[in-house]
């Protein structure tokens, strides 16, 4: 690395990756019923991948993609403070539409390995 160059996570293959991803989980989200409403939406506090209502509950759900386990698995890069970055984020986006008395839900759809449907995970309530 020359010397005034920064390291950064954005590779342009995870970028594509989770555009992948984020792509088969709405789809798949989709054909289960659900109702899609925003994705990618950003804010001071973090990112919201994917927004759904299913007529009850408003569901944000994130997406995350592992290739390899070497660290760890898709359900385990949710830490506590990605949780928590969630989180604020959902309650801000609420708090716009003067939604917050809704009830709501936080999903994950994970991928292990290969983004294919057959390694699609999708874990409703996951914290």
């Amino acid at each position: 690395m020359l010397k005034n160059q920064t390291k950064t996570n954005s590779h342009p293959l995870s970028k594509i990756n989770g555009d992948k991803a984020e792509q088969l989980a709405k789809h798949y989200l989709e054909k289960e019923g659900l109702i899609f409403i925003e994705s990618n939406f950003l804010c001071r506090f973090g990112e919201i991948d994917l927004i759904f209502t299913d007529t009850k509950n408003i569901i944000f759900v994130e997406v995350r993609f592992r290739f390899s386990l070497e660290r760890g698995s898709a359900a385990e890069s949710i830490t506590r403070s990605k949780q928590n970055k969630i989180s604020k984020s959902a309650l801000y986006w609420l708090k716009n539409r003067n939604l917050e008395l809704s009830p709501i839900r936080f999903d994950a759809v994970l991928f292990d390995g290969e983004i294919c449907k057959h390694n699609l995970n999708w874990i409703k309530a996951i914290f």
